[in-house]
């Protein structure tokens, strides 16, 4: 068996273009459909990990180690839930880099005062180490807005957390962080105003990461794992409309957009598979 096939490898220049300027037009739905598990005997050999290497060696590891230390398997997430944790806290960073390069430090700041302790924790029980140190980095460059280099090596150990996992479970993730996105968004809004800029700031942040994360799969060497990754980012532009700026200058919100769009992408994803 392999491992999932590696991503591109990503340019500065590409992800800065990802941050504010990518928010166009699109359709609203409010569909809510379940995710679609594809037979396993209908996936490709790339969806699963190598034998020995990373799920069955990490929970190796986690057994010798947790024997009277239960914290520490009990850290290490399924593959679903710790790329949605994993999703929740990058989300977070990504939209307090791109306010601090448009000179918010304060509400970048207020963006990552409450760190997501659960992905932190999983990053750990995986081995990904240096993460502490590559937020307190990114965190003290909040202030001048030159924190896009530390945004970049923070994601980097977030992508070799990533590589450990299959792209099954990173596509199922992808659609579950984005209605992580539209709950957040929801709690953001109250009548027809944004009444919490941090939510709406986090769940665009999040909804950015589905976009970038579904165009490296969409440009992955598997055929397959291609034409899903780019199902799932047609299926992202629908969730468009429930953006304008990071500071939602003249938004209608709604957050039946992102859900829509959390839809359309199970619908995506079940052509391919």
């Amino acid at each position: 068996m392999t491992q999932t096939p590696p991503k591109p490898r990503r340019l500065v220049a590409a992800r800065r273009s990802l941050t504010v300027g990518t928010l166009a037009a699109g359709l609203a739905t409010a569909a809510h459909a379940a995710v679609i598990t594809p037979a396993e005997a209908d996936l490709p050999e790339s969806y699963w990990l190598a034998a020995g290497e990373g799920e069955g060696e990490g929970e190796g590891e986690g057994e010798g180690e947790g024997e009277g230390e239960g914290e520490a398997s009990e850290a290490r997430l399924d593959d679903d839930s710790f790329l949605v944790a994993l999703g929740r806290l990058e989300g977070r960073l990504r939209a307090a880099t791109a306010l601090a390069e448009e000179g918010e430090a304060d509400a970048a700041a207020a963006l990552i005062d409450t760190p997501e302790a659960e992905a932190l924790d999983a990053l750990e029980a995986r081995g990904i180490d240096g993460v502490p140190e590559a937020l307190d980095a990114l965190e003290a460059a909040l202030s001048d807005g030159e924190s896009q280099a530390q945004y970049d090596a923070a994601r980097d150990l977030f992508e070799e957390a990533r590589r450990d996992t299959t792209a099954r479970a990173q596509f199922r993730a992808l659609i579950a962080l984005t209605r992580e996105a539209g709950k957040t968004y929801a709690a953001a809004v109250e009548g027809d105003q944004i009444a919490d800029p941090a939510a709406y700031q986090a769940a665009w942040g999040m909804v950015q990461l589905a976009k970038t994360e579904a165009q490296e799969l969409a440009e992955a060497g598997n055929e397959r794992i291609a034409r899903a990754g780019q199902g799932l980012l047609d299926a992202l532009a629908f969730a468009d409309p429930a953006f304008t700026d990071l500071q939602a200058e003249g938004l209608d919100p709604d957050a039946s957009l992102i859900h829509g769009a959390a839809g359309r992408m199970d619908l995506a994803l079940s052509k391919v598979y």
